[in-house]
């Protein structure tokens, strides 16, 4: 975040001409709702330090283009998907494929090999990885949970003639997908079913939540 402020204080009589450098725009793609948040509180801190240098007008027109690079920077999506088809895997691979810091999903069954692997290849990138899953699920032919747990990956299950039945998950702490999707092979091959996925902050933090209600008081596997 200072180097953020530093860049854009540095640049400050030409930053609505200036072609932003990507180290910056990363970390702005890589900021919370609430690192956004407080960026603009400290531009507005510094823009105050700036009173003695350069006039009103200046400083306000700097905010501006601060707070236009930053939200067009900013990562956030808000997307449907639907299946049959392969839109869904795909875009649930891809998410998982670049998650950079965390994992956690509630999932009530999974079977599909490729998305078991990215999973997989998530530990192996030391992120973050738990999952939650239904405990009579994970006896069903072709489940991976046995080879996810094998690779070191925590689980947890539930103990109940009912079914941990959700289908969500939430990745680096800032994009939630959810929907009647299952991760096995018939969920994308042949049935109707669907996914959302958000990085809207309150949808994003319901569901983080939740998780951490259940991953509280679920069982280990």
């Amino acid at each position: 975040m200072n180097s953020i402020i530093k860049y854009f204080s540095i640049n400050f009589e030409n930053l609505a001409d200036l072609k932003i450098d990507f180290q910056i725009i990363q970390q702005i793609n890589k900021m919370h709702r609430a690192d956004r948040i407080e960026l603009r509180n400290q531009l507005f801190e510094r823009a105050a330090l700036l009173e003695e240098k350069k006039n009103g007008d200046q400083i306000v027109r700097w905010l501006q283009n601060c707070f236009q690079i930053i939200d067009k920077y900013s990562f956030r999506f808000n997307n449907v998907y639907f299946s049959p088809g392969r839109e869904i895997k795909e875009t649930i691979a891809k998410l998982l494929h670049h998650a950079e810091s965390s994992v956690d999903l509630c999932v009530f069954t999974i079977t599909d090999h490729e998305l078991a692997s990215q999973i997989i290849a998530c530990h192996r990138r030391k992120l973050k990885v738990r999952i939650i899953t239904d405990d009579e699920k994970i006896k069903d032919n072709g489940s991976e949970i046995y080879k996810l747990k094998q690779a070191g990956i925590p689980i947890k299950i539930d103990h109940s003639h009912y079914h941990m039945h959700n289908k969500f998950g939430v990745i680096d702490n800032r994009i939630a997908i959810t929907g009647s999707f299952n991760w096995t092979y018939t969920a994308t091959k042949h049935n109707q079913e669907n996914l959302l996925a958000t990085t809207k902050f309150e949808i994003v933090k319901q569901y983080k939540d939740e998780f951490k209600r259940l991953w509280d008081e679920m069982f280990e596997f």
